[in-house]
């Protein structure tokens, strides 16, 4: 499509770049909005963005250096080192990114007696949001993408700077990136509306990671990039949701024993 959404001389702004930017500073907006509620002060806010920005930027692009790694063979460790550097800007695995936020959100706010699945059920709710933003920019890069299809929907990609495996350019295939990016958008209703209501710690994150784990787990099987080696025929994604859809259940399970407490009492 567009990977390249403004260039002056030789100065580049990636149109994947600034969606991600934007997404971040939406959710970040949507937040702050309800702020007050929460009884956070804005620099504790600001800063559990910031962390969650460069823990989810390195996690997320070293699960893709990960999961990329054997797919540049022959090539040697000082050759790949030199792509995935010049490359930087392109190739993230989300579920990398959200793993190393999620572990060290959970150590400041350790650090800073805050508590946590209070605070996580709060910032949850703006991922999705700011997450859809960044896949508008994955479909606008051509990364992300799906596998050929007959569909009318299908999409084509001719740019030759677009992240689509060459075979593919000018072939339709499946707009996965805004496959997950409507998703995504459905999650951030369904969750703006359920933290709305009185609801007990921890339900909004587990809401998000039920919906989002078999979200993700379905639009793996109409993707068409590089997933990394397969495992019993799922890829290193499906895994990982199918993992978290297994904590999410014992979670779920925790909360129904504690409903059931609470009324017996």
């Amino acid at each position: 499509m567009h990977p390249v959404f403004l260039k002056i001389g030789s100065f580049e702004l990636a149109s994947y770049g600034l969606m991600t930017a934007l997404g971040y500073a939406v959710a970040s907006w949507y937040l702050l909005r309800y702020l007050r509620k929460t009884g956070m002060d804005r620099d504790t806010f600001w800063n559990l963005i910031f962390i969650t920005f460069v823990s989810a930027v390195i996690g997320s692009k070293l699960l893709y250096i990960l999961v990329s790694w054997e797919q540049l063979d022959p090539a040697s460790v000082a050759d790949k080192i030199v792509y995935f550097i010049r490359n930087f800007r392109y190739g993230f695995v989300f579920y990398g990114g959200l793993i190393t936020a999620v572990i060290t959100l959970a150590v400041y706010l350790k650090i800073k007696h805050l508590p946590l699945v209070r605070t996580a059920d709060f910032m949850i709710v703006g991922l999705p949001l700011g997450h859809a933003f960044g896949r508008v920019g994955c479909f606008l890069a051509g990364c992300c993408h799906g596998k050929p299809t007959d569909l009318p929907w299908g999409v084509v990609f001719t740019d030759p700077h677009a992240m689509v495996s060459p075979e593919l350019l000018g072939v339709p295939v499946h707009p996965t990136q805004l496959y997950e990016a409507a998703g995504n958008l459905l999650i951030f209703l369904f969750l703006h509306f359920l933290s709305r209501k009185p609801h007990r710690g921890g339900l909004v994150v587990l809401a998000y990671v039920t919906c989002y784990s078999f979200m993700r787990f379905v639009i793996e099987f109409f993707r068409g990039d590089y997933r990394g080696e397969y495992i019993l025929g799922l890829s290193p994604s499906q895994l990982i949701a199918l993992a978290i859809a297994v904590m999410a259940a014992m979670g779920w399970n925790v909360l129904a024993r504690l409903e059931r407490d609470t009324y017996a009492r």
